[in-house]
């Protein structure tokens, strides 16, 4: 998941509980130093839910639509 304007970390931390890979991207360097202990404290919880990969699908362009 890319954050271009990650702010307070919202995002990633979302991102640590689904279990997906971020990158964040802030040029405030007050909202850096808050997502980053956000971030950390997130990475240290312990997850309440398994991640569930997601399933691949793929549909055609041109299906019936009955």
């Amino acid at each position: 998941i890319l954050d271009p304007f990650m702010g307070s970390g919202t995002t990633c931390v979302a991102a640590i509980q689904m279990g997906r890979q971020f990158i964040g991207i802030e040029r405030e360097q007050s909202y850096f130093d808050i997502a980053c202990r956000r971030i950390e404290q997130a990475q240290a919880q312990a997850q309440l839910f398994e991640p569930v990969a997601p399933k691949a699908e793929q549909t055609g362009l041109l299906e019936d639509a009955a």
